[in-house]
């Protein structure tokens, strides 16, 4: 179980305060009921969470197959160049997915992403 603020927050839905004026203003509900406190406890694979009226998609972990163009940092962040992050469509950055292995900046092929640090090691 975690706390619903928690588990919006981390899916990219608003950061704790914005989602505190949403319950508040009715937006978010928990298997049909509207919700009253922000703290909550949900199980996110099996509660179904509405926000605007619409389902959210949980997934705990994420795992992506890219084909990494040339000149594309295999990196998270990089000051300079442009990354494997920056690629991502939001919907899969919300994950915080970061490379298996890594690339040289100009090699291209396939590079696996997720935020599953057991498969990473």
């Amino acid at each position: 179980m975690e706390r619903l603020d928690k588990v919006l927050a981390n899916l990219g839905y608003g950061t704790r305060k914005e989602l505190k004026q949403a319950i508040r203003k009715g937006l978010i509900e928990v298997n049909g009921e509207l919700v009253k406190d922000n703290g909550m406890q949900v199980d996110p694979e099996k509660d179904k969470i509405c926000v605007n009226g619409e389902e959210i998609f949980y997934r705990k972990y994420i795992y992506l197959m890219m084909n990494t163009p040339d000149g594309v940092v295999s990196a998270t962040h990089d000051n300079r160049d442009e990354t494997v992050i920056d690629l991502l469509e939001i919907e899969h950055q919300v994950f915080n997915p970061f490379p298996v292995g890594r690339l040289d900046k100009d090699t291209v092929g396939l590079l696996l992403l997720t935020n599953d640090g057991d498969l990473n090691h």
